[in-house]
């Protein structure tokens, strides 16, 4: 009797579930054959944690359908449209980051300076050799408020950030003007290395001094908030400076006040260098061909050398 008792406690162990004996499924108000149901319903495949799954109601096809309803077609992807039941597309910034762009394309926030900070860091990481680019269509640190009137919505500190950034890392750092690069957003785009500078025909650049919004503080909090305005002013300059190869008295007057610039007449200050034109390209050109080969006589080396390490010694 006791080696038939030791043999069904056996038993019932290797048919539990989850490390529980059937007694004890059953102190849960369920029965062995409901668990082993549930058990098998509720594996965890591949499939289940892909990102077709996860994306499947963002872009649904005929092999990812969306919980409710049904689509026929095809889905969405990077270059145009993609077969039925292709995986779903990355974000538009990580394409962008794969071909080592940045793109600047609102006011100098804390939430922009953090990602582009991050994407140049990124960037000198994964390749220090090879160049990155960096598309401004900003204001700088000026915005609109509910009044459609100017104001500072940033710091200044966010820009100062971005071009420390800049000189941090290895890459050269091609700067390209689109649309509007106003105060900080003009600082940034001359802090690119020199000869890598662009604009496209028709992008509008502005210099500006810092600026203070108007306050109604008490007036220790707005001498305070002025001198750092007036350290920014002296940082700001300094910039200008080096950038351009303008005297300091020449930055310090032209500076001191909104100045606008054309591109050619931005090329003739030392903001930029070139203006880009139709057709023209400032990125860099995969020749994929050579890539392949590169790779391959790479593999081939390899091969070969793996051959000469396994081979008998004759001697």
């Amino acid at each position: 009797e006791k080696a038939a008792a030791v043999k069904g406690a056996d038993m019932e162990r290797k048919a539990s579930l989850k490390g529980l004996t059937e007694s004890q499924i059953r102190l849960f108000g369920l029965t062995p054959e409901q668990t082993r149901n549930a058990q098998a319903t509720s594996l965890v495949t591949k499939d289940m944690i892909s990102a077709r799954m996860s994306y499947r109601d963002q872009f649904p096809s005929d092999a990812n359908p969306p919980e409710t309803g049904n689509m026929s077609g095809a889905t969405m992807m990077a270059g145009g449209m993609a077969p039925a039941g292709a995986v779903a597309p990355p974000d538009l910034p990580s394409l962008l980051l794969n071909a080592r762009i940045c793109y600047i394309g609102m006011s100098l926030v804390p939430a922009v300076t953090e990602l582009v900070v991050a994407e140049l860091l990124y960037l000198g990481y994964e390749q220090a050799e090879k160049p990155a680019y960096l598309y401004i269509h900003s204001a700088g640190s000026m915005g609109k408020d509910k009044d459609g009137k100017d104001e500072v919505v940033g710091v200044d500190n966010e820009a100062y950030a971005i071009i420390d950034t800049m000189r941090y890392i290895q890459p050269k750092i091609h700067t390209v003007a689109v649309g509007k690069t106003y105060g900080n957003a003009a600082l940034i785009l001359a802090a690119g290395d020199k000869g890598c500078r662009w604009a496209l025909p028709n992008a509008q650049i502005a210099t500006a001094p810092p600026r203070l919004n108007r306050t109604f503080n008490t007036s220790v909090d707005v001498q305070i908030r002025a001198n750092e305005v007036d350290v920014c002013e002296k940082y700001y300059f300094g910039f200008m400076e080096a950038f351009t190869g303008k005297d300091k008295e020449t930055i310090s007057k032209d500076m001191s006040r909104t100045k606008y610039f054309t591109p050619e007449k931005a090329i003739e200050y030392g903001l930029i260098d070139k203006v880009i034109s139709k057709g023209a390209t400032i990125a860099e050109n995969k020749n994929y061909e050579l890539m392949l080969a590169q790779q391959q006589a790479q593999q081939a080396e390899m091969q070969r050398r793996a051959g000469a390490q396994g081979a008998p010694n004759k001697g």
